[in-house]
């Protein structure tokens, strides 16, 4: 086994496709990834119930993705700065990886980290890093047709990355139970229409990019019409990252 054990943190961004901090980890030694059930930071702005039902299915879906690679998704719960620098004095990792997050509780728990650790942030929430996409002064656009314009124009949008290989550790360390978590409603269950409508994961976020790619064209005449099935289906697969905007883009390019 060459290299040195590098953590993923996973927040939003529950893919294997396209994740640069997967592909980053994995081209530096074993990869131990983790995601942290941390509602103490998110504060009044902590996931919901319909996002926890969600993000169960999700965490299932991906751990399921890993095994298949002869990986392992740890688990574990409390303030994400704690539990991933207590992981990696467990497993002596030499780093972590995460893709940045904007939300200014992830801002927080990034530089606390980056403290502590060597954290190494990458970008693939969005088509452009935040704040990239400037007018010709330097200043923020107020206006979304020249943003557009300007996008397209100075941040031509890369190719997809495929799924890295994967190495994993000697020895993996303990992790929590998903079910001992309990994100399902129970009592009472009112989680029916969203087990007979959805499915999560990064697989099924897939099926439904391809699924709208083939009627993107009729897309412009369908959107508003209640009675059509004309919208993407898509943003609750790119609130999780199980899909990436850039897979997005070029899944559609062209076909509108």
């Amino acid at each position: 086994m060459s290299g040195k054990l590098q953590i993923v943190w996973l927040r939003r961004d529950l893919r294997l496709a396209d994740q640069l901090a997967f592909r980053a980890a994995a081209s530096a030694g074993p990869v131990v990834p983790v995601y942290v059930l941390d509602d103490g930071r998110p504060g009044e702005r902590r996931m919901g119930g319909a996002s926890r039902w969600w993000l169960h299915r999700s965490l299932a879906a991906m751990a399921a993705e890993l095994e298949k690679r002869q990986s392992r998704l740890i688990l574990r719960r409390g303030d994400a700065v704690e539990q991933i620098v207590r992981l990696a004095e467990e497993t002596g990792a030499a780093g972590v990886h995460a893709l940045r997050h904007c939300e200014p509780w992830w801002r927080e728990a990034e530089r606390d980290l980056g403290e502590r650790l060597p954290l190494h942030l990458h970008d693939g929430n969005y088509l452009a890093p935040p704040g990239s996409v400037k007018t010709g002064s330097g200043t923020a656009f107020r206006i979304f047709t020249p943003f557009y314009k300007a996008l397209l124009k100075g941040h031509p949008v890369r190719e997809p990355f495929p799924v890295p290989d994967l190495t994993s550790p000697d020895a993996w360390p303990d992790s929590d139970r998903l079910e001992d978590w309990c994100l399902l409603p129970t009592r009472p269950d009112w989680a029916g229409g969203l087990r007979a409508t959805w499915e999560c994961g990064e697989r099924a976020a897939g099926a439904q990019l391809a699924d709208f790619a083939g009627r993107v064209a009729d897309y412009e005449d369908t959107r508003n019409l209640p009675s059509a099935d004309g919208c993407s289906r898509l943003s609750h697969y790119l609130h999780f990252g199980e899909i990436s905007p850039i897979q997005a883009w070029h899944a559609v390019d062209g076909k509108a």
